[in-house]
């Protein structure tokens, strides 16, 4: 009985976050009911006992629930189905690397613009002996409703132009030999608290020598970001490989 409850639980915990990714919408009890054919009284039950527990929480304007910082970390460590990259993109990606890649800089320039433009997120690549940060994208921020709010978007954009901040956040990450994601809160930097940061390791000469990713809402398509990058870094470590062979 305990196990039923607890994937009763989780699937109402999907279905919450995944629409609230689509529609940045609070989500309420009734679509919730529709989606697994239970009572709308059923899921109100569940509903509250993942409030109480940290993984949602409501909005005060709102009857409807939206994932905490908590209930995205459980979702993408517990729930979440990776895509697999469309054969198409892959394509793309490997024509767009071939155009003109003389330097280190032109691959990494190329990757920021890269994972910007696949993820309608903010691409970023670290080069960690320079201490040098490629940024690509930052006006796809101002289309969240997240950040309808000036003086948070006006914060958020000014760092993200002074760059500072985000070096030393990516310094942190860059002896992790694994992707990493950074969810609201769990950001060091206040003005990051709505945002999510995923990023990959990729090398030279098979050293760790920087991240790539992307620095987007929390409510991301976890689900596209986490394979692109992947992709991307492995695709840049053997792109540096062949330069420096």
């Amino acid at each position: 009985m305990l196990k039923d409850a607890k994937k009763r639980d989780e699937e109402v915990l999907a279905i919450i976050v995944k629409h609230y990714v689509e529609t940045a919408e609070p989500v309420g009890s009734r679509y919730v009911a529709r989606q697994l054919d239970l009572s709308s009284a059923t899921i109100r039950n569940v509903m509250a006992d993942l409030e109480d527990s940290g993984f949602i929480t409501h909005p005060h304007t709102s009857a409807g629930r939206i994932p905490t910082d908590k209930g995205y970390r459980y979702y993408i460590d517990s729930l979440m189905r990776m895509r697999n990259i469309n054969e198409h993109i892959v394509r793309s990606i490997k024509e767009e690397y071939g155009h003109a890649m003389r330097s280190l800089e032109d691959v990494l320039e190329c990757t920021s613009h890269l994972v910007s433009s696949l993820t309608n997120y903010v691409g970023i690549t670290l080069l960690s002996q320079y201490d040098k940060l490629y940024l690509d994208g930052t006006s796809h921020i101002i289309a969240e409703p997240e950040f309808k709010d000036f003086k948070k978007l006006y914060t958020l954009l000014r760092s993200l132009e002074e760059k500072r901040d985000i070096l030393n956040l990516l310094r942190s990450d860059v002896e992790d030999g694994r992707l990493t994601i950074h969810i609201g809160k769990e950001n060091k930097f206040s003005y990051l608290s709505e945002c999510s940061v995923v990023t990959s390791p990729y090398k030279i000469k098979g050293r760790l020598s920087g991240r790539l990713g992307v620095i987007g809402p929390k409510r991301m398509v976890y689900e596209k970001v986490i394979p692109t990058v992947e992709f991307l870094a492995d695709t840049v470590t053997n792109i540096l490989e062949e330069l420096w062979a």
